[in-house]
């Protein structure tokens, strides 16, 4: 028996809550009543007693379904592939699971830890401790792309927070962490790699208490790279930090659903007790083998669940599957399994008969007048979890009837994918799209007797066609005397070229995305945004009181169609308290750069324009990330050209400077109204603030965050903007004097009227602000040889002499600021010049001439 933990509280939306509580598993077993705890359990909840044997059950203990009255519809995907309906372990159980590869060639990969090797090593000249390591690896390898997924999980009993980690080594490339259900991502250790391992990655995991008992967790990452030996692709090593954890097990999510092989299925109807109840020495082991092989092959794995159909009923729908067919060898009495496949038969296994051998012979061109040349095939999508459809059809024949369709369905309810669909489809739409000979002929030949259903025979009848055909026998009659009757059909090959094309039609009801990712960007509240959502006075009063004060904001993209908000999650940092949920999120508008900009420019294209096609002038825009010593930039949009998507705007918004930004940079056109944690923060504090997307479905799983450092960016002043070095903007180089011009600007002002950007005119000072320049001289070597330190509050501009200038001075770093009770603004004006002096007076010149 075993047991989970479903903890999603939020499965059906914020409003509609969601699952939570224990699961109990057990598998059936021969004696259904020594399941003394499922025995007491439905005692002890008058359910009625366990009855049939090999039934497996579930028990949801303590379960909570939602906030509504009613019960949510439950969907359950039971799978048995590797035991048998009565409990015994599957026949050739190495060929009985399938991948379901939905049109890619993947191969499964599965080892225990204890058959490689346990290991001890150094993590940053640290002796990792060795301990127990219960862990399963398994990769799904697409040879196409040479992506993998690799899964790792476990089952673990705890009460308290517990840390582990994942060491991650790779032989091609760096692996990208998706996704993990049931603990959380502290952070990313990078190791040096060594002469085997291109790529060595530590994740590091913390997951929360809970209730005692089993719980699960799950852990996966890609990666990408050309690889041609899968078995070396990369190895991961689950190194728990906490030896006194007690991992009790292991659990593996599959990496794709499986699908049991169909040669297995039709194998077990014919000798489970509850089918047919044949005798197991009645099949022909190793031609069920054969076909099973060769069906694991072409990975047509099949689902089904059956309520009640007729044991004969099921077999054919299984063959119709996979073109294939069972019969009774009339010399060995022995269940076979036969393939249509063009290679299935050897040569000397194809059967042979002379004309003069046939007393009579019926014939007949079957797909002639009705030719089939498009089929509507239907399946079962298990990703959408419904019924799907699509139509294969054959061009050249539609082509030969003048453009007439004559179509015919094909059901596969048992395929799971449309690959498989696909791909036994246009097998039948081959044949049925071929004229072929198809009657019966009557002979006498002793040989004939010895023949089989669905044996192949190569047959000459001169009167009609030259040479030989190969057939296909269909049936076989046996007459009075020694005459034997032989159905037949001309046998299409499988391997000739079909010139078809698959039409899928698009969905009308397309399955709802769960809740994905969406990108966002969190960043402490200038004064401006904090007045406008709580009031100037309010925030001045905040201010006055603790200047250390400071508000989180954050701003989110729309990331699928079906989300009307996101839900804006913050953690404190402090261990051991809870994550809050701060606020809902209303999406932005956002775009793109479509171009690397410059400090200076105004005008610039983005990618997708035409989601801000409709924003009014005067929008702030958020553009980049406000990450430690790297802070964002504010914009201004002033306009946009319909016809060439360039769009204008105001730089160096409110207590920002221009900065350079790269191609695909995100912007945010957020406006003054942004989604905001009330919490107050102060100076040094780090907030985590994750953006959640919400769907009426569901609330996105809190899988990572952004960490902001506040430092009292709304009580600091504004930097001084447009400032000019000898009438340019960030020159390189200056042959004279330093002339430094710039203009002030005022945090309070701001608040109402548009807003300026960093190239406007000036304003008057904030009062109690003071603006301060600091000129360092620097030499050849980049060292410092002297400095200037100026205040020059109320003054505009600033000169410094050539000749006031060191002799070695090479450059000139330039820090101009402001101050206010003892704050310094969050973005001051910062850039280095060199002097290009050396061809200028009081330097002499020498040259030198050579005769060469």
């Amino acid at each position: 028996m075993s047991e989970g933990i479903v903890n999603s509280p939020n499965l059906y939306g914020e409003n509609e809550g969601g699952v939570v509580g224990k699961v109990h598993a057990k598998y059936g077993a021969a004696n259904p009543t020594a399941l003394q705890f499922y025995s007491d359990y439905l005692a002890a909840n008058d359910l009625p007693p366990l009855a049939y044997p090999f039934q497996s059950y579930l028990a949801f203990e303590d379960f909570y379904l939602g906030n509504s009255g009613y019960m949510k519809e439950m969907l359950l995907w039971p799978q048995r592939i590797h035991v048998r309906n009565d409990g015994q372990q599957q026949w050739y159980d190495d060929r009985a699971e399938i991948p379901d590869q939905n049109g890619e060639e993947i191969e499964q990969i599965e080892a225990r830890y204890s058959d490689l090797y346990n290991f001890s090593t150094e993590i940053n000249g640290t002796e990792l401790q060795e301990i127990d390591r219960y862990a399963v690896r398994r990769f799904s390898f697409d040879r196409n792309s040479g992506s993998i997924k690799l899964g790792i999980g476990f089952i673990y009993d705890s009460i308290e927070d517990q840390v582990f980690s994942v060491l991650i080594q790779s032989t091609s490339g760096p692996g990208t962490y998706l996704e993990s259900d049931g603990f959380k991502l502290i952070r990313t250790e990078i190791l040096s790699d060594d002469d085997y391992w291109s790529s060595r990655k530590i994740y590091h995991f913390r997951i929360p208490k809970g209730a005692p008992g089993m719980r699960s967790a799950l852990f996966s990452v890609s990666f990408s790279g050309n690889y041609t030996d899968p078995m070396k692709l990369s190895e991961a090593y689950v190194e728990i930090n906490q030896p006194q954890l007690p991992v009790s097990g292991m659990l593996i999510s599959s990496i794709s659903s499986l699908d049991i092989n169909p040669v297995h299925k039709i194998r077990e109807i014919l000798t489970d007790d509850t089918a047919m109840n044949k005798p197991e020495s009645d099949v022909n082991d190793l031609n069920f083998m054969k076909a099973a092989d060769r069906i694991y092959d072409e990975c047509l794995g099949i689902s089904w669940a059956i309520t009640e159909k007729s044991c004969l009923d099921a077999i054919n729908e299984l063959c119709g599957h996979i073109e294939a067919g069972v019969r009774v060898n009339r010399q060995t009495g022995l269940y076979e399994m036969i393939l249509f496949r063009d290679d299935w038969f050897s040569d000397d296994e194809i059967h042979s008969l002379a004309v003069n051998k046939i007393k009579s012979m019926s014939l007949e061109v079957a797909n002639a007048d009705e030719t089939i040349n498009q089929l509507n095939v239907s399946y079962y999508n298990r990703d959408a979890i419904k019924d799907s459809s699509f139509s294969v059809a054959e061009n050249a024949s539609i082509r030969n009837l003048n453009g007439r369709v004559n179509a015919e369905d094909a059901d596969f309810p048992y395929f799971m994918n449309q690959r498989n669909a696909a791909v036994v489809a246009q097998w039948k739409l081959k044949q049925m799209s071929s004229p072929v000979w198809s009657g019966s002929f009557t002979t006498a030949a002793y040989e004939a007797r010895k023949w089989n259903r669905y044996d192949l025979l190569k047959l000459a009848w001169p009167r009609k066609w030259q040479g030989t055909i190969t057939v296909r026998i269909m049936k076989i009659n046996l007459r009075t005397g020694t005459d034997v009757s032989i159905d037949f059909v001309e046998v299409v090959q499988y391997s000739s070229e079909l010139s078809s094309n698959i039409v899928i039609d698009t969905p009308i009801d397309v399955a709802p995305l769960p809740p994905q990712p969406c990108q966002y960007e969190p960043f402490e509240m200038p004064y401006y945004l904090a007045v406008m959502a709580l009031g100037q006075r309010q925030v001045d009063d905040e201010l006055s009181y603790e200047s250390n004060y400071g508000l989180v904001g954050v701003v989110a993209e729309k990331p699928q169609n079906n989300s009307l908000y996101a839900v804006m999650m913050t953690h404190d940092g402090t261990e051991g308290n809870e994550w809050l949920r701060a606020a809902t999120i209303d999406y932005e508008p956002a775009g793109e750069l479509d171009q690397s900009i410059s400090k200076t420019s105004t005008s610039f294209t983005v990618k997708n324009s035409s989601a801000i096609a409709n924003v009014a002038a005067g929008t702030l825009i958020k553009c980049g990330s406000d990450w430690i010593g790297t802070p964002g930039e504010w914009m201004v949009f002033q306009s946009i050209d319909s016809y060439s998507g360039v769009v204008s705007v105001k730089r160096g918004a409110l207590d920002s400077l221009p900065q350079a930004w790269g191609i695909y940079t995100k912007l945010y056109f957020c406006g003054n109204d942004v989604a905001y944690d009330q919490t107050e923060y102060i100076v040094g504090e780090e907030v985590l603030v994750a953006a959640l997307t919400a769907t009426p479905s569901g609330l996105q799983e809190l899988n990572g965050s952004i960490a902001i450092e506040m430092n009292a960016r709304a009580f600091r002043p504004y930097p001084p903007a447009n400032v000019k070095i000898n009438g340019e903007y960030w020159p390189e180089e200056i042959e004279t004097d330093l002339i430094l011009t710039w203009v002030d600007r005022n945090r309070v002002q701001q608040t109402s009227g548009s807003i300026l950007g960093w190239f406007d005119g000036g304003v008057t000072i904030e009062p109690g602000t003071q603006t301060h320049l600091i000129l360092t001289q620097l030499d050849e070597h980049n060292h410092a040889i002297a400095t200037t330190n100026v205040n020059v509050t109320g003054a505009a501009s600033y000169t410094m002499p050539i000749s006031s200038m060191q002799a070695d001075a090479r450059t000139i770093a330039i820090v101009l600021k402001t101050l206010r009770d003892e704050f310094e603004c969050l973005n001051p004006f910062f850039h280095t010049v060199e002097l290009s002096q050396f061809f200028s007076a009081p330097y002499a010149l020498t040259v030198e001439f050579k005769n060469d």
